[in-house]
């Protein structure tokens, strides 16, 4: 339970003493009068309903006071705009006590997800929002108000603007959490406070009770449990020589199992003991055990809600990125939305096209390989970032898994330039595409299929009988990527340089660790097949790395190895002669004589595309 308040609260009572805290009480009292002042003049009343934005549990007793605004209904908060930074609304049904102090919350959040949806059932509503539930049908059903589905497991939120759908959301419950507050009656300081967490039926799942002391008012107690598994906890706040807590630990048949000794002005230091049935400590740990309830579990999306998919462009970052982490393991359920996903958009298996820019980063930007953006056609992706210096054309091609099979990048430099008008005179509006030789004469091309396929071309756009736009395009970059596939997972991919102003051209293979895609193994191979660079990753206790370098005739020329010693780490660069003989040995990783974009090994299958750009000026 300690963690459960660790996050906002703990650091805190660590560092206040009991001095500081009852000066901290006689400092809060004329805030607190000056609080009770404002509720009475907005006529709050004790006792009666209220609902608040973003509710914080809390466990010092200065915050027991209302100091965010409290409304009369629900629909007042449905779209506060702050809720949009994290993806999750937070809505709180309130009731205070006779002296305006928090009594009673029942907190609601939900998570905010915008998905892909039809928009067919919406093209007949006027501006606005609307509120809706789905069936076990998944037949729509609309509702009068946001009054109708506070309380549901799971709602659709509709807004149209200007006659157009701008955003369908699913809002399903994560939490659901009932407060109850009891303060001493002698001082008004926290007493106890009463915890329940519920599932989407509101039926309990894990309840807890925090214990105060009535001088001090600082925590004395906490029992913890967990109904649906029967664990359950009680820790014991100490604070003396050294010593913050004691948590004991029992099994659903009431057997202690762990005794957990956490320590003062620390979060990371304790001894976890692990008790036999006779209470006997078996073995010491230095890690907590497993966590009564995990504080980081949502509830459980119900159907049909958790078949709809996500729109990942649209949705909170918070949210992309917990869904990218479900790509490091084996994830069915989230397999099956990102094909479903891939469909809907109008993806096929070997379909080749151009896309959306910017282009998602291997893993950290999108679900393993899957796309997420609708395809472009060349004329739509041509010129997608027309005022940048450099723009990227991206065409790939979709395996039999739905996943990125090969990924083909090009990138441009591109500047505006300054040409006589009147070869443009009798065109219509549109763009055109020409070649340009050193006497700046025109030559027109057929379309953008021929303008892309040679490293420079003249882009003419012409708007309402005006030229708008005259763009050089110089290719500077051409790579490829390639991927194989162990069912759903990336295995192994292989980088090409076809064209670059920095290296000569080369291949880059890895092979890929399952679950966490770092490289296993990776070769870095010249124009003619010979092998230049190499890294594998080593499975021996100090020794993570080997790293090997070779001359563009295959000579081995350095055998480095990577060591990690719990303080950052060192290295052995052997230098060696053409016989392989060691000439020198130094800890230094660089090459000072020769050295090579491609020296620090390994690279995602992004990673040295980021490097090469990143040295183009």
């Amino acid at each position: 339970m300690k963690k459960f308040f660790e996050i906002c609260f703990i650091f805190f009572l660590l560092c206040t003493g009991v001095a500081q805290h009852v000066l901290a009480e006689v400092n809060m009292s004329n805030q607190q009068i000056a609080i009770i002042k404002k509720l009475k003049a907005q006529d709050i009343k004790p006792n009666k309903v209220y609902f608040q934005d973003e509710f914080a549990l809390f466990i010092a007793n200065e915050h027991s006071y209302p100091e965010e605004d409290l409304f009369l209904s629900q629909e007042d908060l449905e779209d506060n705009q702050r809720m949009y930074t994290t993806a999750v609304q937070n809505i709180s049904q309130i009731k205070l006590n006779d002296n305006y102090q928090y009594s009673e919350i029942w907190q609601r959040k939900r998570n905010i997800i915008e998905i892909l949806y039809p928009t067919d059932a919406f093209q007949s509503l006027e501006d606005g929002v609307y509120f809706y539930t789905l069936d076990e049908h998944k037949q729509l059903h609309q509702h009068a108000s946001f009054k109708e589905v506070f309380k549901l497991p799971c709602y659709l939120r509709v807004e149209k603007k200007q006659g157009i759908v701008v955003s369908i959301q699913k809002r399903p419950l994560s939490t659901i959490n009932h407060y109850i507050y009891h303060y001493w009656p002698s001082n008004n300081l926290i007493k106890q406070i009463e915890i329940s967490l519920y599932d989407n039926d509101y039926n309990a799942i894990f309840s807890s009770v925090v214990y105060f002391d009535e001088v001090t008012g600082k925590m004395t107690k906490t029992t913890s449990k967990n109904i649906k598994t029967g664990r359950s906890s009680i820790e014991t706040n100490i604070e003396k020589n050294g010593i913050y807590s004691i948590e004991e630990y029992f099994d659903k048949q009431g057997v202690k199992t762990n005794r957990v000794t956490r320590y003062e002005n620390s979060f990371v230091r304790v001894k976890n003991e692990v008790l036999n049935e006779q209470g006997n400590v078996i073995k010491t740990k230095s890690w907590e055990p497993e966590e009564i309830l995990d504080p980081e579990k949502d509830l459980d999306e119900p159907y049909p809600y958790n078949e709809l998919m996500m729109n990942i462009e649209e949705s909170n970052t918070v949210l992309q990125n917990k869904l990218f982490r479900q790509g490091l393991g084996d994830s069915p359920k989230y397999d099956k939305e990102a094909i479903n996903r891939v469909k809907y958009l109008g993806i096929q298996p070997h379909q080749v096209y151009y896309h959306k820019l910017p282009f998602p980063a291997f893993m950290v930007e999108r679900y393993k390989n899957f796309p997420h953006q609708a395809p472009l056609t060349l004329i739509e992706a041509e010129n997608q970032s027309p005022r940048d210096k450099y723009s990227d054309l991206i065409q790939v091609e979709i395996g039999e898994n739905h996943q990125y099979k090969k990924i083909i990048k090009t990138k441009w430099q591109q500047s505006a330039i300054s040409l006589p008008l009147a070869p443009f005179k009798g065109l219509e509006n549109g763009v055109y595409f020409y070649t340009m030789d050193d006497k700046k004469q025109l030559t027109p091309l057929a379309n953008v299929e021929q303008a892309v396929s040679l490293p420079t071309y003249i882009r003419v756009e012409k708007v309402m009988g005006k030229v708008v736009s005259i763009l050089q395009k110089t290719r500077v970059q051409w790579l490829t990527n390639e991927f194989d596939y162990k069912k759903s997972a990336p295995i192994r991919s292989k980088l090409t340089v076809i064209e670059s102003h920095l290296v000569p051209n080369l291949v880059i293979e890895t092979e890929f660790e399952k679950g966490s895609y770092l490289p296993l193994k990776q070769v870095v191979k010249n124009a003619q097949g010979i092998t230049i660079r190499t890294f594998i990753m080593t499975k021996k206790r100090d020794l993570i790395a080997i790293l090997e370098r070779f001359n563009d005739q295959g000579i081995k020329t350095n055998h480095i190895e990577l060591f990690e010693d719990g303080q950052g780490g060192y290295l052995k660069n052997q230098h060696l002669d053409s016989n392989g003989n060691i000439l020198l040995t130094t800890d230094e990783f660089e090459d000072k004589n020769n050295p090579q974009l491609y020296d620090n090994l390994p690279f995602n299958p992004d990673g040295f595309e980021t490097i090469l750009f990143e040295h183009v000026d």
